[in-house]
């Protein structure tokens, strides 16, 4: 942002004006009801076929296994980041290999269930959807990793030169949330259902968000120039508005509405 202070609540002014707007129009234009709007979200970010979600009740979640993984994965990971510091070290070799075979693993499910979509029978092998939430939470901590080490090496002018990921036990308790996560999404309770649907749908936009805020950051060359949350508002607007926007456009290309 520019230094200039009439130019500065200027640009403040337009970003925030933006983000009201874009939240106005998808609030508005996207079907009744919380699930509904947060499935409407589900759809820009996932093919959201039906053999492969989970459904209670006949409600399906809106986004599939795979991603449904990936995203409460990485809900577990960020919350922890979020008080972790502002770590910002590559992780050690160790735990780099983990993460890139669990990436590998990822993949390779993903590539497996597409050509066996493609070709109506078994590829390699017949995936489930339990094997899809598995590498989809193993998927999610490599997330969670390189996002918020990205994210506190970008942003933080005085960030820690220590590894966000760097213990085995880390890893034993993320293990053990996720599989409380994916009982929780697989209860026969609606409304836990439901909840975990919506920590779902949150980690995506948070995601996306994020993401934005760390390219307006280096777009606008303001690296590591800052040292609170406080400081980082606009940028963190500007990437929501960002990420609405997509979120938004995506659900145009797909449905046609909007």
């Amino acid at each position: 942002m520019e230094n200039n202070k009439p130019t500065r609540i200027i640009l403040i002014t337009l970003v925030v004006t933006a983000a009201i707007g874009i939240t106005w129009h998808f609030l508005s234009h996207t079907p009744n009801g919380c699930y509904a709007k947060i499935t409407a979200v589900g759809s820009s970010l996932c093919h959201q076929i039906p053999s492969h979600s989970y459904i209670l009740n006949g409600v399906q979640f809106p986004i599939c296994a795979r991603c449904t993984g990936l995203y409460l994965g990485s809900f577990i990971g960020l919350t922890y980041a979020l008080f972790a510091g502002k770590k910002a070290a590559i992780p050690n070799t160790p735990y780099l290999i983990l993460l890139v075979v669990i990436f590998i693993l990822w993949g390779a499910d993903g590539i497996n269930s597409l050509v066996s979509e493609f070709i109506n029978r078994p590829f390699l092998y017949e995936t489930t959807n339990l094997i899809r939430s598995i590498t989809g939470y193993g998927m999610g901590m490599v997330m969670a990793t390189a996002l918020a080490t990205l994210f506190n090496m970008t942003v933080w002018e005085n960030n820690e030169n220590t590894p966000i990921l760097h213990h085995p036990l880390q890893v034993s308790v993320y293990a053990l949330l996720s599989t409380g996560m994916h009982l929780l999404t697989m209860t026969i309770h609606p409304f836990l259902f439901r909840l975990a649907a919506n920590f779902a749908i949150i980690s995506a936009v948070t995601i996306i968000t994020l993401l934005y805020t760390v390219f307006w950051i280096i777009l606008l060359k303001k690296e590591n120039t800052f040292n609170s949350i406080h400081s980082l508002g606009i940028y963190l607007i500007a990437g929501f508005t960002t990420s609405m926007t997509q979120i938004t456009l995506m659900i145009i290309l797909r449905d046609g509405v909007l």
